[in-house]
């Protein structure tokens, strides 16, 4: 097994939440770093993993100072390490800056947000998973600002978004157990892409880094 989902097996992943979004082109917003969004998503965080999973349409995603990757529906674009970054569909555009509207999209739960200027239609669901400090500081690291990895190339993938589409389009995560359900496909998600991402070698073995975490995931709870 990779050494990312070794990692995953025993990391604690806490406060998944997402964000119900259909934009019309042209549309652009700013997604703003982790140190922003962690107190929304649980009490105590320090790190974030922020990602995008489309469902529908076509989209661009960078990060403030990067290139863009073009987006279809079915990928994933994940920011590891929390960082600030623009999606976007259509013209060039000022980017709405979605730190304003925080408590809004954290207080609405599942409910759809729509924006954008009448073209093409995008959708969206954006996921904000707090972790374990050490995961984020020791392991984390090795990992690229931001990278996407398609779902839809397997049958496993293709069940899990269409799972997600159905609780985020029929469920209502104010429901009992809703919440909960949509932590754990969140989790899950997560853990489906880990053999797909960007080769890691840690500076120290697995045998040390499990144990380590393990410790560190206690104090945490």
């Amino acid at each position: 097994m990779d050494v990312l989902s070794e990692v995953l097996k025993v990391v604690k992943l806490q406060g998944a939440m997402f964000y119900n979004g259909e934009f019309s082109a042209p549309w652009s917003f700013r997604s703003p770093p982790s140190c922003n969004v962690a107190p929304f998503v649980a009490a105590g965080a320090e790190h974030v993993i922020i990602y995008h999973l489309l469902t529908e349409g076509h989209a661009s995603a960078r990060l403030e100072d990067g290139e863009r990757i073009g987006l279809d529906a079915g990928d994933i674009v994940i920011f590891p390490h929390g960082d600030a970054h623009i999606l976007e569909n259509g013209p060039a555009a000022e980017a709405v800056d979605m730190v304003k509207e925080l408590a809004r999209i954290f207080s609405q739960g599942l409910k759809l947000s729509r924006q954008g200027g009448g073209g093409e239609t995008t959708k969206f669901v954006c996921g904000f998973m707090a972790c374990e400090p050490r995961l984020s500081q020791v392991f984390l690291s090795g990992l690229p600002p931001v990278f996407k990895v398609s779902i839809r190339n397997d049958a496993s993938g293709r069940w899990l978004e269409n799972s997600i589409r159905f609780s985020v389009n029929e469920a209502d995560a104010s429901r009992a157990g809703g919440e909960a359900v949509l932590a754990k496909l969140s989790e899950v998600l997560l853990k489906h892409c880990a053999p797909t991402l960007p080769t890691f070698q840690p500076s120290k073995p697995v045998g040390w880094l499990v144990p380590a975490i393990r410790r560190s995931e206690r104090r945490w709870r």
